[in-house]
This record gives C-alpha cells, structure tokens and sequence, in this order.
C-alpha cells in the first residue's frame, strides 16, 4: 500500500526495503526519468541483503550531484578519487540506484579502498565496452562540441577513467565538462572559457539532480580539474 506522506510516498517493498518517492522540480526538455511503476519493478527485484562476492561485480562509483537526497540523511560512504571528485559508491539497478553506506561496508567486512578499487574496476571495464559511435559530434556556433552519452549511466564517470577517454574522442587535447551523470562534453581545449561556462550553466539548468564539477582539462592522457569561475575571473 502507498501512502502520501505530503509531497511524499513510501512503500513497503516485498524485500524489506522503503521506498521514498518524493515530487522533485520539473525536468527539462529531453530529459526524462523512469516512472514510479518502473521503479518499483526493479527495486523489488534487488536483494538488499546480498554478498560482497555478488555486489562485488555490480558496485561502481557515483559522482556527486549537486541537490541532496531528500529524506533522511544516509551514512554514505565517500572518498576522494583521481582527477579530485569526492565520490560515493552504488549499484545501478537500471532505473535506481542503490547506494552503499558505511552499515554496508561493516556487514560485507571490506574497507573503503577496496570498494573504492572494485568500482574502478567495474567502470573500466563498462567503459571500454562503449562504442564510438555514441559519441555526437556537432558544432555551436563555430564551436565543435562532442556530446558523450552511454545509455549506461557512466559518461560522466569517464573523468575517473582518463585511458578510456581516446578510444571515443580521439586524441588530442580538450576541456571537458559533466553536467549530468550520462553527459560527458569534450570541447577544444583553448575554447572560450566564458562559452564553456555558459554551456554548462545550459545542460544543467535542464536537471535538476545535475552534476556541478566545474571544468577538467584533458591531455597527454590525463584529467586535470579547472575552475571555470576562476579562468573566467582571470580572463
């Protein structure tokens, strides 16, 4: 049975598990989220009570988004992981997503590192399993613009995984921004910063669970973060 709670529904699943359904802000155009339906289908089907040895081979690592989890407050666990992105951890269960707390990491008997290594490892390997032709390329204005979106929910998550960012865009140098957990845009790297800003500031404002990591430089195979604010503040 569903229950409204104000602006809010919980439900008792068949595993055990609560479901919190809470009405957010509009999404923009394009933007779309599975419905209520879909994701109780898929929640029902998790075993919230599963080993290490099977979540091993599911947990990835999870970017932060920039409007908290509404509810009460979860013990998250969190590190901070290469190019610097304080990370948490979850399972993608298609349309959800479970996230991993420290009441986890007691019961699975695992540290942080471990975890933090397991989910590396899984992202590299769904990583280079995306084909290139996932990638958009199109131009605004004079601009080219590369759009990177995986249908896995990891292109963002790509910033964490540098060696697997040539076999989709190719080489050379870029600016890199990740407004949202499966967007990833690759501009050139002596791009406008004012422009990179303001194309950021556009793919966010369409989610309202975006992403807000600012700019990362990519070159010579590596990821480093940039402050658009400060470059822009420098110009």
């Amino acid at each position: 049975m569903i229950r409204p709670i104000g602006r809010r529904l919980v439900r008792r699943l068949g595993n055990g598990m609560d479901l919190n359904v809470f009405e957010g802000p509009p999404l923009g155009p394009g933007v779309v989220t599975a419905d209520v339906e879909t994701v109780l289908a898929a929640l029902e089907r998790f075993d919230p009570d599963m080993s290490w040895k099977k979540a091993r081979r599911e947990v990835l690592p999870m970017l932060p988004r920039v409007r908290p989890f509404p509810g009460p407050s979860l013990d998250l666990v969190r590190t901070m992981l290469p190019p610097g992105i304080l990370v948490g951890f979850g399972i993608d269960i298609g349309p959800a997503i479970t996230f991993v707390g420290t009441s986890l990491l007691e019961r699975w008997k695992v540290d942080v590192a471990t975890v933090a290594a397991t989910a590396l490892d899984n992202l590299h390997a769904l990583a280079e399993a995306v084909e290139r032709d996932v990638v958009v390329h199109d131009h605004i204005a004079d601009i080219p613009v590369s759009v990177v979106q995986t249908r896995a929910g990891i292109a963002a998550s790509l910033l964490l995984v540098p060696d697997c960012l040539e076999p989709l865009l190719g080489p050379g140098d870029r600016l890199l921004l990740a407004p949202m957990r499966d967007i990833l845009i690759a501009l050139p790297a002596d791009v406008e910063r004012g422009f990179a800003s303001w194309l950021a500031d556009e793919w966010e404002s369409l989610d309202p669970n975006h992403l807000q990591l600012g700019g990362f430089r990519y070159a010579d195979g590596a990821v480093v973060p940039e402050s658009l604010e400060e470059a822009l503040a420098q110009a």
